[in-house]
């Protein structure tokens, strides 16, 4: 699984640090927060763009000296609605990530660096927006219980296919220019309540774009310095302009949003029992039972997991 889970200890020093800073490299709107945070997306201001780690140059050589399996790359131009996940193998077009880097913009490529805090250089650059971010949502979403980065680089006139996570996002441009159309994840139209059910239990894919959805898109243009938020599970999709273009994603869970998934969880189980439960949200001592009810019967998958073990040995 990409990304880290982060223990008790772990978030405290991550919050003590964010306190601390006094040199912060994102610049949050204290009462945008309160208004907006996970419930609809807003831009941010940012200083990764005059950061060294983040030339072309560095991020090249970072591609390089990462394990293959961290880098994700495609060559081309892709339609808007194809399927995100496979995207990657079907239009590598046989070449190396060698020859991909090589001639990058020739190519009109397209690169994905997983976890790029993995690497040393990296890592306290990244700990560090980490930790101003728990400062910021602690009063308001306390413990981020999870957390994965993913820098993008792309030639131009690239599109980053219409999809949606499984967590919150905050995601930073620091070169050329992106378009990023947001939609509300509450708006039943855009996903009903059984594809978020199953979405956040992994069963099947995401769910598709459909047209009838375009003219309820958010637009935000992203340019050096600027960034937007995405909220939890919110479906995206995103295209960069004329110019190469490089921008960071820091996806993130709290305890609040894992809660949230377990109740999706044990919404998805119900459905495929042929019953209709009622959808998260509308209830939070509701969804909060739900969680319960799902965390219990995974402990118990997994004891009756390792007993089967145990026995077969």
């Amino acid at each position: 699984m990409l990304g880290r889970f982060v223990s008790a200890r772990q978030y405290t020093d991550l919050l003590a640090q964010g306190r601390a800073e006094r040199s912060p490299l994102l610049k949050f709107e204290h009462e945008t927060m309160l208004s907006s945070y996970n419930r609809k997306p807003f831009l941010l201001e940012h200083r990764l763009a005059e950061h060294p780690e983040f030339s072309l140059a560095q991020l090249f050589a970072l591609c390089r000296r990462m394990p293959s399996e961290n880098i994700l790359y495609r060559i081309g131009k892709i339609p808007g609605d194809a399927e995100l996940d496979s995207s990657y193998d079907r239009y590598k077009q046989g070449l190396t990530l060698d020859e991909t880097l090589d001639r990058f913009e020739e190519r009109q490529a397209y690169i994905c660096i997983n976890n790029p805090e993995l690497d040393a250089a990296f890592h306290p650059v990244i700990e560090g927006m980490l930790a101003e971010i728990a400062a910021q949502i602690d009063s308001l979403d306390p413990w981020i219980s999870w957390y994965s980065t993913y820098i993008f680089i792309s030639a131009r006139h690239s599109v980053t296919p219409y999809h949606m996570d499984r967590e919150m996002n905050f995601l930073l441009q620091i070169r050329g220019t992106k378009t990023v159309h947001l939609w509300d994840p509450a708006d039943d139209e855009v996903m009903t309540s059984a594809q978020k059910d199953l979405l956040l239990a992994h069963a099947g894919g995401r769910p598709a774009y459909k047209p009838s959805i375009e003219s309820k898109a958010m637009t935000y243009e992203l340019r050096p310095g600027l960034g937007v938020h995405h909220p939890f599970i919110a479906p995206h999709r995103v295209h960069t302009g004329s110019e190469l273009s490089i921008s960071l994603a820091l996806t993130f869970r709290t305890r609040q949003s894992d809660m949230w998934t377990d109740a999706h969880r044990f919404n998805a189980r119900m459905r495929g029992l042929g019953m209709d439960p009622a959808p998260v949200g509308r209830s939070g001592l509701m969804d909060q039972a739900k969680c319960r009810l799902a965390r219990i019967g995974q402990r118990v998958h997994r004891g009756l997991a390792a007993a089967d073990g145990e026995t077969l040995q």
